[in-house]
């Protein structure tokens, strides 16, 4: 992805009551050191030690550390990024070392996994594994899940207030959104280099990852003449700024658009016809990771969907777990930004991984639009 991403302005879920996880195999009482054995060796849920994670903002609610503490005794520490490439950046300067659990994007699992940046511990051999969704069980990233679990699913898409713009003016794919009129006002765009330049190489008739020089300069064309349109680049605030009306309309990941919508109901999630990035966030173990059977055994305990319904409902996500959204409340469930209906499915595009040449086109795209 891109990108993704994504730093999330996420609002924090109200406590909720916890149902156990299931847990397999024998016990650990003590940190387990990052060893290969450790790693893919039989489950054993640790019951106490602690654990570091490295996330995205708005991914670990405080009702869900402290659900995971007391059920696991284990002391949970959770740092952020703000970036897949601010993340791999900080594993490779210290080798992966320093936190236990990473959660990077699925372009990202799959770049880190050819680092050598992740630790190889087999999902599968998880007790909760059975509870990921089936359309989540084989990526292009980790076919086998050796090196990842799933986490958040998540669209990015546009946002319009339906209050001052009519359904006729209404950017519906990202064509229009880089060629919307300036009366209806300046657009809110993230401050992302694989999101834009996905969405212009949609808005020009061609998509992410292109090996056609061509097709990136019609797209830095297309944003040469959208600059003047935007009100604010950035990836921070999204959903404040929709909400609040300072931005009428603009580029939204999905769980920033549910938080906005939730906040100001007039406003509309838009799947661009052209194309609507889907991108998953995953678990998984760092390659220097100093506590392996706690970082399994968070990541076990996280595919329990009793047990992570509160990160749904606090990211405003759909979940990547059987029966997961059931779990939640009837207006999200209903809500098309977290379960897309079935002609929105139809424009959904997985991010992918580019190529070397090819990510220094984005980069070149990208620089040239901030200027």
């Amino acid at each position: 992805m891109n990108a993704m991403k994504r730093v999330a302005s996420l609002a924090v879920a109200t406590a909720m009551v916890f149902a156990m996880g299931a847990c397999g195999g024998g016990v650990s009482d003590s940190a387990q050191t990052g060893s290969a054995s450790a790693a893919t060796g039989d489950y054993k849920a640790a019951t106490g030690g602690e654990l570091h994670v490295y996330t995205w903002a708005g991914y670990m609610p405080d009702s869900v550390i402290k659900a995971f503490e007391k059920d696991t005794g284990i002391e949970l520490t959770v740092d952020t990024f703000d970036s897949n490439e601010a993340l791999e950046a900080k594993m490779k300067s210290t080798g992966g070392t320093g936190y236990d659990v990473i959660m990077p994007s699925d372009y990202m699992v799959k770049q880190m996994i050819s680092e050598g940046l992740l630790l190889k511990f087999d999902t599968s051999s998880l007790p909760n594994a059975k509870n990921i969704a089936t359309e989540f069980t084989s990526p292009y990233y980790d076919s086998d899940l050796e090196y990842s679990a799933p986490y958040i699913v998540g669209y990015t898409g546009i946002v319009y207030d339906s209050s001052s713009i009519s359904a006729q003016d209404a950017p519906t794919s990202w064509k229009k959104f880089f060629s919307s009129s300036s009366s209806i006002g300046k657009a809110q765009v993230l401050d992302d280099q694989i999101e834009i330049t996905n969405a212009a190489l949609r808005a020009v008739g061609s998509d992410q990852c292109s090996t056609n020089s061509d097709d990136y300069q019609k797209a830095s064309t297309l944003l040469d003449g959208f600059k003047s349109k935007v009100g604010v680049l950035s990836s921070e605030g999204v959903a404040d700024r929709l909400a609040s009306g300072e931005e009428k309309y603009g580029m939204a990941w999905s769980y920033d658009a549910y938080q906005a919508t939730v906040s100001n109901p007039n406003l509309k999630f838009v799947y661009p016809t052209d194309g609507t990035s889907k991108f998953v966030d995953n678990m998984a173990i760092s390659a220097g990771a100093e506590n392996v059977s706690q970082a399994k055994t968070f990541i076990n305990w996280m595919l329990n969907p009793k047990n992570k319904v509160a990160v749904e409902e606090s990211g405003g996500a759909g979940s990547v777990l059987k029966g997961g959204n059931e779990l939640l409340p009837e207006a999200m469930r209903k809500s098309n930004v977290i379960v897309p209906s079935s002609a929105e499915l139809k424009t959904l595009r997985i991010e992918k991984a580019c190529s070397n040449k090819v990510n220094d086109y984005y980069t070149q795209l990208f620089e040239d639009f901030r200027r």
